[in-house]
């Protein structure tokens, strides 16, 4: 900064070189203080460490990883003590927050609320403040409308019920010459009225309270018209009146009495979580004291106790109270110091930092610069409203030149060429407002063009919008509502579909065609020798790879992918992504070796360096280790493996174990970075990944190692053991360390990159890929607790006795206000994103259905006027993505849009034909045999021939698996009678993690798709499906206990302490219907259960099957199968009952279906119970939940008679 402060100075000189100003403030550049805002606290610090209590001069600022695991530590002994202590406020808060499986989800709150109060000038006083909320006992009859929740509350379903208004009269006015229509048009224009009266009356809670309660839609009339308009204006009417309902139902769920009781109900709570936070703080605080180490959230809460002294409190004449802040006798020495003080990049300041500035300043001598739209560090607790309230509040200078607040605007921008700008304007024009995005961007905000230098050329600069159309003919009807279904939604309810976490559902193929896409386009503009203007040689030069970046929202998981795909056309890349250095594969050979010499009983690191560069084992080699004794450790099995292999295996063995011998012995006297650097040397290991692709980034990941190794032993830790732990600890609790950075800013590469990363940086060309990607919503969704800097907790209500859990109007309050914040955080993260680019803009992304996703944006866009000149926010607020918001402008702009844009659509087929083809061809028996002809002799050729074209001789049993389960036998039986059964729904089964295709030849083949496992799994990540619902039924059934009698409510109460212990999770247990569970407890199955002499649940079996049985073939092999008998128990008469419970729908009547469907796989149900237990199964019944009773099956062989009771 001062070099680039020095250089404007000189080029003012150059235009006036007699003005003495100019060269005075050449010699007070030396002396000015330009520094950062944390090395300004930490000269704070330094200079007056002896104002501050417990302090020492010469402290260690700990970096972030070491913090991070210090926080981990004392959590997990703080905990430790409260459960042998027994405390009861400590049992209460496990209960509330925790599940049966562990602590974590407490741990997790207290670190999280710990670090948001951080940034807060006195953060235990603002928690307790924003605790004391909760302290409404004297209070409770207030009308909830007047608390700052409410108010929230009833503007959000103000802005609700004004969207739902705009739809349901458009739709009426599609209705009014058409006489057929009438009685529809006056269902819905009842809703009108209803839900008008609703909005005129939210200004008192109760009695909004009360209508919202008594709104009643009208049933939709059967009457049989011939318009098309009917079924369009009822799909409107359904998505409207379920999006209300939805909205309606999450606000208005009590009066104003219950909805502050729920309030004051978790002020108890919240007290003794504030206890816990208050202890947490001072063990963090001693041991940091104790290790002599700060953090840089220490720092600047050390520089503000030494600028602040403290708090007078005053009363004026009308009993109003003022606080004034007292400074210190420091503060005034810098206030006296410092002339001027000038702040850069101000939009990114936090609370701390505002009020560290103010204390040091004189009222008037603060120069800040910023642009607010550039403010994309809310997740560091950065308050865009610091700078939004003095810009709305200061006067410009040409206005008012003798105020105290001046504002100064910086119309020009000298970045970019004029397309650039004004393909930005436009977007931001139209959607970035007061309400979404926090400024009102209009012509006093638009960025105009600057940098008029910039010569022209013919080539095409219009920004290019790229989506790649994924639609595939096998789509069906359901998928292509996707996007209908969710513009008739609100972001309140948006996080209940599948679409909230689109990108993690993305199919991984889809994101390698966009990056496939990408790379063959930076390919073309590469061979194509695209112009770029050189601005200080003032000429045109072909485009080069430094000159274009690749911008992510999200780097994670995606950016090996763009880098893989650039590597393939030899392009080089270098992509800043902070989550792979741990999982590379050098430092994962590193550590693996570092633990075998701490501890050579550990098989997998054992095996991991044995496969490496550095052991040279093969796999062959390691089989013949492993064969020397097949149940003990690889280590000792290499020690008892020298005397029975080969003398050449015997050698390697021998030398790989003496040299890690070696290395245990000077582990022992040796610094561990000086170990680590000698294992480098020993192995050549570090000369080796030199050679690898990308050999000078794995280089420096190894240096990075060893100085993180030697950064280590200079802390208190020691020893090779405690820095295995660390990094261990560090991949659990932190994730990962950053890379290495091995570029310079004239490294000749391809850069990929976050956004967030990219802040400050330009780039001729800049692809913005992945523009498809939905906005990440989890931690409000998540998250017990909400934080707010003004409306303070959002916290659930818990009743762990009741096992009762919803959210308080305090938390769906903040809830809303943090996802407008988010929101208007997304603009500014993409203002950011468009303005990196100085000549070219290339947007790229993905659509399941373009046609159809711009049709139904053009159909929103019909809907919604225009509002005060920008497109309506209520509309905006829709939209999840950047894609989105792009082409709503453009279909609302389309007219002006010609010279700044174009919008392709690209077939995935295009993409892959520019994929590399690899000669393939078919090495048949018949092309060996040909070739063998030229240079063999006939009886050669004979025996070859035969060779080649032998056949098993028991071909049928080579397609046969060994191991089958139930549910697959079953399909296979349907296949072979050509049975159709797509009149009952998909029946859960025991492979419901495996699809299963049919090959040309008939035979039965797995294509393996695996599922996350449910704790992987994001909340709400998937619709329920008809399998899973069966399999929830299961559940339910499998625990209800045959000795209890079950009510409506019992069933219930079920169903949520499966929740509430996490079996289940909440949109689950919101697809299981209670009444169908009932129903199981009132047939004649449970009554014959009742008096059962035992019973046994969910019971997993094997059985070797004859395949000639399954396969109707002559094949003399075995299969063994596999499945789990849901009930069978032995009734008062000592005989053996079966039951399986089936979810699929049936049409009553028609139960045969169900038998027939199910017959095969019954009755080896009934033999595997036969088998195992010695004596005959009397009865085999089907229990139908659809239909809510048994059907009792008398076997003989595949012959079924069927009895209904």
């Amino acid at each position: 900064m001062r070099e680039r402060v020095l250089d404007a100075i000189y080029k003012k000189l150059d235009e006036d070189p007699e003005n003495e100003n100019l060269q005075r403030q050449i010699t007070l550049l030396n002396m000015a203080s330009i520094c950062t805002i944390d090395s300004f606290c930490l000269d704070v610090v330094k200079n007056n460490f002896y104002d501050l209590e417990n302090v020492s001069p010469n402290f260690r600022i700990a970096d972030t990883p070491e913090i991070e695991l210090l926080k981990q530590e004392i959590l997990d002994e703080l905990f430790e003590n409260k459960y042998l202590s027994e405390d009861k406020d400590f049992t209460k808060l496990i209960n509330t927050y925790t599940s049966y499986r562990d602590d974590t989800p407490l741990k997790d709150l207290i670190l999280s609320i710990y670090s948001y109060i951080s940034s807060s000038p006195y953060p235990l006083k603002w928690l307790n403040e924003k605790i004391e909320m909760f302290n409404i006992k004297d209070e409770l009859d207030k009308d909830f409308s007047q608390t700052p929740w409410g108010k929230v509350l009833l503007e959000e379903m103000d802005e609700e019920l004004t969207d739902d208004l705009v739809i349901l009269e458009d739709t009426v006015s599609g209705m009014e010459y058409e006489k057929e229509l009438e009685i529809f048009k006056q269902i819905i224009e009842s809703d009108i009225k209803q839900l008008s009266t609703l909005k005129e009356n939210l200004n008192n809670w109760n009695k909004a309270y009360e209508i919202a309660q008594n709104i009643k839609f009208t049933a939709w009339s059967r009457k049989k018209v011939e318009s098309e308009i009917k079924e369009e204006a009822k799909n409107v009417r359904d998505s409207v009146k379920d999006k209300f309902k939805r909205k309606a139902g999450k606000i208005f769920v009590s009066d104003s009495q219950q909805s502050n009781q729920d309030i004051f109900d978790m002020y108890d709570i919240l007290k003794k979580l504030e206890k816990l936070i208050i202890e947490f703080d001072d063990i963090f605080s001693k041991r940091k004291r104790d290790k002599n180490i700060v953090d840089f959230t220490d720092i600047e809460h050390f520089a503000l106790n030494i600028l602040v002294k403290g708090v007078e409190t005053t009363t004026d004449e009308n009993g109003q109270k003022h606080e004034k802040i007292i400074k210190t006798e420091v503060a005034k020495k810098y206030t006296e110091k410092f002339e001027e003080i000038a702040i850069d990049e101000y939009q990114d300041s936090n609370l701390v930092q505002e009020f560290i500035l103010s204390w040091i300043s004189r009222g008037n001598n603060m120069f800040m610069v910023g642009d607010v739209k550039q403010s994309i560090y809310r997740f560091r607790q950065a308050m865009p409203k610091l700078f939004l309230d003095k810009y709305s509040n200061y006067k410009p200078v040409e206005t008012d030149p003798n105020c105290l607040g001046r504002k100064i605007q910086l119309f020009k921008n000298f970045r970019s060429r004029d397309n650039v700008l004004d393909f930005t304007n436009l977007i931001f024009k139209d959607i970035m407002s007061t309400k979404l995005g926090e400024v009102d961007y209009n012509e006093d905000e638009y960025l105009n063009f600057g940098a008029e230098d910039y010569k022209r050329i013919e080539q095409n600069l219009k920004t290019e919008i790229d989506i790649i159309d994924v639609k595939t003919e096998e789509e069906n009807e359901e998928d292509s509502q996707e996007y209908s279904n969710k513009y008739y939604e609100n972001s309140d309810d948006f996080d209940d579909e599948d679409v909230e976490n689109l990108d993690e559902l993305e199919h991984l193929e889809n994101i390698e065609i966009e990056a496939k896409y990408v790379a063959n386009k930076i390919k073309k503009l590469i061979d194509s020798k695209y112009q770029v203007y050189d601005r200080k040689k003032e000429i045109f030069r072909d485009i080069t790879y430094k000159d274009i970046a690749i911008l992510l929202r999200s780097t994670k998981d995606k950016a090996s992918i763009y880098e893989q795909e650039l590597i393939k056309l030899d392009m080089p890349v270098f992509a800043d992504s902070n989550q792979e250095y741990l999982d590379s594969i050098e430092i994962q050979t590193i550590m693996s070796l570092l633990k075998i010499i701490d501890n050579p009983m550990q098989d997998i690191p054992l095996v991991t360096v044995l496969r490496s560069n550095i052991g040279k084992f093969t796999d062959n080699e390691l089989v013949e280790i492993r064969l020397s004794d097949k149940y003990d450790n690889f280590y000792n099995c290499m020690q008892k493996a020298k005397v029975d292999v080969n003398a050449q295996l015997k050698e390697k063995i021998e030398k790989f174990l003496n040299q890690i011998n070696t290395w245990r012995k000077e582990q022992e006297y040796l610094a561990l970075d000086e170990l680590i650097w000698k294992i480098y040397s020993d192995t050549g290991y570090y000369n080796y990944v030199g050679l690898m692709p990308n050999g000078n980034l794995r280089q420096a990941n190894l240096k990075m190692l060893f100085e993180r190794a030697k950064k280590y032993e200079t802390a208190s830790f020691k020893g090779l053991y405690n820095f295995i732990n660390f990094i261990e600890k560090l991949k659990i609790n932190s994730g990962d360390l950053s890379s290495a950075k091995i570029i310079g800013e004239n490294d000749d590469v391809i850069r990929i990159m976050s956004i967030h990363k990219s802040k400050g940086l330009e780039f001729p060309i800049v692809f913005l890929v992945n523009a498809n990607k939905q906005f990440n919503e989890q931690d409000i969704r998540k998250n017990p607790v909400l934080l707010h800097q003004d409306l303070g907790i959002g916290a659930k209500y818990i009743n762990y006795n009741a096992q009762v859990q919803y959210d308080t109007l305090t938390r769906e309050a903040i809830k809303n206000v943090i996802r407008n914040e988010n929101i208007s955080e997304e603009m500014r993260i993409l203002y950011v994103a468009l303005t990196r680019a100085k000549e070219k803009l290339i947007i790229t992304g993905i659509s399941k259905d373009y046609s159809k996703q711009l049709e139904d944006i053009e159909q929103q866009k019909n809907i919604y006027a225009r509002k005060d000149g920008k497109i309506n926010p209520i509309l905006v607020k829709k939209y999840k993505d950047y894609l989105d918001w792009i082409l709503l402008v453009y279909l609302y702009e389309q007219s002006n849009t010609e010279d700044l844009l174009e919008l392709n659509r690209i077939e995935p087929s295009i993409v892959l034909e520019n994929k590399k083809q690899e000669n393939e061809q078919e090495n048949t028996s018949k092309n060996v045999i040909e070739m063998l002809n030229k240079n063999s002799n006939k009886k050669d050729i004979k025996s070859i021939k035969e060779q080649i074209e032998y056949e098993y001789p028991d071909k049928l049993s080579i397609d046969i698996p060994t191991k089958s389960s139930v549910t697959k036998i079953k399909q296979m039986k349907q296949k072979q009678l050509g049975v159709n059964f797509e009149s009952l729904d998909n029946e859960e089964s025991e492979d419901a993690n495996m699809k299963t295709t049919e090959n040309k030849d008939n035979i039965n083949t797995q294509n393996i798709i695996f599922e996350k496992p449910k704790f992987l799994q994001e909340e709400k990540e998937t619709k329920i499906t008809s399998a899973q619902k069966g399999t929830l039924a299961h559940l339910c059934l499998q625990k209800l206990n045959p000795k209890e009698d079950y009510d409506l409510e019992k069933i219930k109460s079920l169903i949520q302490n499966l929740e509430m212990n996490q079996i289940i999770t909440e949109k689950e247990s919101q697809a299981i219907n209670p009444s169908k569970i009932l129903q199981f407890t009132k047939s004649e199955i449970w009554k014959k259960l009742k008096n059962a002499k035992e019973y046994y649940q969910e019971k997993p079996f094997y059985i070797n099957v004859p395949a000639s049985q399954i396969y109707d073939e002559d094949i003399k092999e075995n299969i063994l199968v596999q499945g789990i008998i849901d009930l069978y128990f032995v009734n008062e008469n000592g005989q053996i009952v079966l039951v399986d419970y089936k979810t699929d729908y049936v049409e009553s009547g028609k139960e045969f279906e169900l038998v027939e469907k199910y017959k095969s796989q019954l009755d080896l149900y009934k033999q595997a119970l036969e088998s195992a237990l010695g004596t005959k199964v009397e009865k085999v019944y089907i229990y139908s939940v659809y239909l809510g009773k048994e059907i009792e099956i008398w076997h003989n062989c595949w012959n079924y008679n069927i009895f209904l009771l």
